[in-house]
């Protein structure tokens, strides 16, 4: 009887069974890259110089004083609920194909032997891809708890008092936060469809992107 050709699945499980220093040393580059550019913006920011994250966070804390200022209590709770919804739907979404990516890869571990060529690797691959989505939807779900609170405060908030402004802030940083961690996902999803060679050439693509969406646009005055 003629041998069963082996799965797709598992010729990718084997073509990656043997990890050499030239692997790790490319998935350390891409975590490098992703890590080094990150660091920078931070840096930046402590400097003074604006990234689109912290300008539109200084928009959220301008718009929370215009609310207490003219007491627009409808529109301010108008606009929290629209922006809660999306924040709720981007973590249910995340946490939805979570859910999927997992219960895919964990019956490929299952239909594999504990001492299986790949199987480490595989789950490191898996683990890394779960890690940014949990924390991506974490975010999102922080986000919209933000945004609730400065909802319930706005009308019972002293006149003067800035604590509402800073919950803004902080709300719109951990939406930032949200997208960035789900941004991040890309790499590994392409490390396990691709290899670390296509995950370091996707992690200096994300930088590049990063890049761009980081900058505050030239139309768009920072220090208004």
């Amino acid at each position: 009887m003629a041998a069963t050709p082996p799965s797709l699945i598992s010729q990718a499980i084997e073509a990656t069974a043997t990890t050499d220093a030239g692997q790790v040393l490319r998935v350390a580059a891409g975590v490098a890259v992703l890590s080094l550019y990150h660091l920078r913006i931070t840096l930046k920011e402590r400097n003074g110089i604006k990234s689109w994250c912290s300008h539109q966070a200084d928009v959220r804390e301008r718009w929370s004083r215009h609310v207490r200022e003219t007491e627009g209590w409808l529109y301010a709770i108008q606009t929290l609920r629209n922006a809660i919804t999306t924040n709720t739907f981007l973590a249910t979404t995340v946490l939805t194909l979570l859910t999927l990516i997992s219960g895919k890869i964990w019956d490929i571990l299952r239909a594999l032997p504990p001492g299986a060529p790949g199987r480490r690797l595989l789950t490191a691959q898996l683990s890394s891809a779960a890690l940014c989505m949990m924390t991506s939807a974490y975010h999102f779900l922080q986000s919209a708890r933000l945004m609730t609170h400065a909802g319930f405060m706005f009308p019972a908030s002293k006149r003067g008092e800035t604590l509402v402004d800073a919950i803004m802030r902080k709300s719109q940083i951990k939406q930032w936060l949200g997208l960035r961690w789900l941004y991040l996902t890309l790499g590994p999803i392409v490390w396990i469809m691709g290899g670390e060679t296509v995950f370091l050439l996707s992690s200096l693509a994300l930088v590049f992107f990063f890049q761009r969406i980081d900058a505050v646009p030239v139309s768009v005055d920072v220090d208004e």
